[in-house]
């Protein structure tokens, strides 16, 4: 048997890192049905006062094995353990690189409400684990509720090509305008541009700003190696009006949570509703069209505000496949007074 350890993220904040254990578990047991070795054993461990996930397997974990467990939300080490008499070495395993933009991106622009960014690229893990597709597809990956940028940032750090929308102009001119700053303080070889994706009247016209990018000049020339990340300022419940049908392999959104900063822009919105499952049940009619099949829908939301079985039946309703068993119920946790932030996971079949 070989066993693994798995050193967390110390990145987390304070909050977030006292529930981290729990939900890093949830996200590694979901990615341990992926790899080519069976897991057994998958918890939490704690080594001379250092908590570690650990797991085992009959045989050594493959390349394609470290390539899904390098990219896991939570990891800052790997560990194969090796016993010599009474004493446990740890071996350190080198992760597989992957980042195609820097992963300091999402934690450069800061701003009231912000999810931590560990928690969004759990909730991008958890969706293409759940789903029929894997890191090696060319992924289009859409934010329905995009905000400042964050997902979609988080996307961009592992090559997929990332989509948003967001009804407020003022977030997208935000995001818009620090995506093109980055571009050009890191150098990479990029284009940007506007759009129009909808309306037949200029009064009804609906725009994305748009970026195609690469690290040089030699990788824009590649369809493979050129990216793509735009942002439409439009509402989430016409998202069929902007895009193509099974056009997107994911979609993840951290749904406004009505109490925080849900509500801070609702007066200036356009929007119909703030409330998530209102929100949820104009949209995913949208969201199912413009998923592939196979395709995976992640949200956060904040179930104080709704319970999870009012949502899984809001998915269910719109044909989605909802995974409601273990692991996928270990995700819920405590933010502050007014916030316990969960996720839910929706395949369409």
């Amino acid at each position: 048997m070989k066993k693994y350890l798995i050193l967390q993220h110390p990145g987390h904040n304070r909050v977030y890192y006292n529930v981290a254990g729990e939900l890093a578990l949830a996200e590694l047991t979901i990615a341990c049905q992926r790899l080519d070795v069976t897991c057994e054993e998958i918890k939490v461990e704690e080594i001379a006062q250092v908590r570690y996930l650990s797991f085992s397997t009959e045989a050594a974990i493959s390349d394609r094995d470290l390539e899904i467990l390098s990219r896991l939300s939570f990891l800052f080490a790997l560990f194969e353990v090796e016993k010599s008499g009474e004493k446990t070495c740890l071996l350190p395993i080198a992760p597989i690189a992957y980042e195609y933009v820097d992963s300091k991106i999402s934690s450069l622009m800061k701003y009231a409400g912000k999810t931590n960014e560990l928690f969004t690229k759990m909730m991008i893990n958890v969706g293409l684990l759940s789903s029929d597709f894997n890191y090696n597809h060319h992924i289009q990956m859409l934010d329905p509720v995009a905000g400042r940028g964050t997902t979609l940032f988080e996307g961009a750090i592992y090559g997929f090509d990332v989509t948003g929308i967001e009804i407020e102009s003022k977030s997208v001119h935000e995001a818009t305008i620090f995506f093109k700053k980055y571009m050009e303080t890191e150098r990479y070889k990029h284009t940007a541009g506007q759009r129009q994706v909808s309306g037949q009247k200029k009064s009804e016209a609906v725009y994305m700003q748009e970026f195609e990018y690469a690290r040089n000049k030699e990788a824009f020339k590649s369809d493979q190696l050129r990216k793509k990340l735009g942002i439409v300022n439009g509402n989430s419940q016409d998202a069929a009006n902007y895009f193509k049908k099974n056009n997107f392999h994911l979609v993840v959104g951290d749904l406004p949570y009505g109490i925080a900063h849900g509500n801070k822009g609702a007066a200036k919105s356009t929007s119909i509703t703030r409330n998530p499952s209102e929100l949820l049940s104009l949209c995913l009619p949208q969201w199912y069209q413009v998923l592939k099949k196979g395709g995976v829908v992640v949200v956060a939301w904040n179930s104080f505000v709704v319970s999870r079985q009012k949502l899984s039946e809001i998915f269910a309703e719109n044909g989605f496949e909802v995974f409601t068993e273990a692991p996928y119920d270990g995700f819920e946790h405590l933010v502050d007074r007014s916030i316990k932030r969960d996720i839910i996971v929706a395949r369409k079949k």
